[in-house]
């Protein structure tokens, strides 16, 4: 099992072997998120509280970095042959961490793709 919900993301897209190609958002710098559109999918984010979490008993490795110009930023993550994204959003009060599901490669790279273009959220 994947542990990635496959309803926050279209099959048809889980079948493309296409790479991951950076998004050109409206700052133009790589992978900036794009606003959601109001039929994005909805991610199943989890609370995570603190960004420095150990897993496998070590800090993974940040492979992506959603450009900074918006209030919410996004890391694609691997360690141990798994991915995850974590959603960094800065509020008055601090930041709030929350991560995808974790899957393989090509599942998260889809997810960050549909993430970056405003269709997942």
């Amino acid at each position: 099992m994947s542990g990635l919900d496959l309803s926050v993301v279209p099959a048809q897209r889980l079948g493309s072997q296409e790479p991951v190609e950076p998004q050109k958002g409206r700052c133009g710098e790589d992978d900036c998120p794009t606003p959601p559109s109001a039929r994005a999918y909805r991610v199943e984010w989890a609370f995570e509280g603190n960004m420095w979490v150990r897993r496998f008993g070590r800090l993974p490795r940040v492979a992506r970095v959603s450009c900074r110009c918006r209030p919410v930023e996004f890391e694609l993550l691997a360690l141990g042959g798994l991915y995850w994204i974590r959603r960094f959003e800065r509020t008055g009060d601090g930041l709030v961490v929350r991560v995808s599901p974790q899957a393989a490669n090509r599942w998260v790279g889809e997810l960050w793709s549909l993430i970056m273009s405003g269709e997942a959220w």
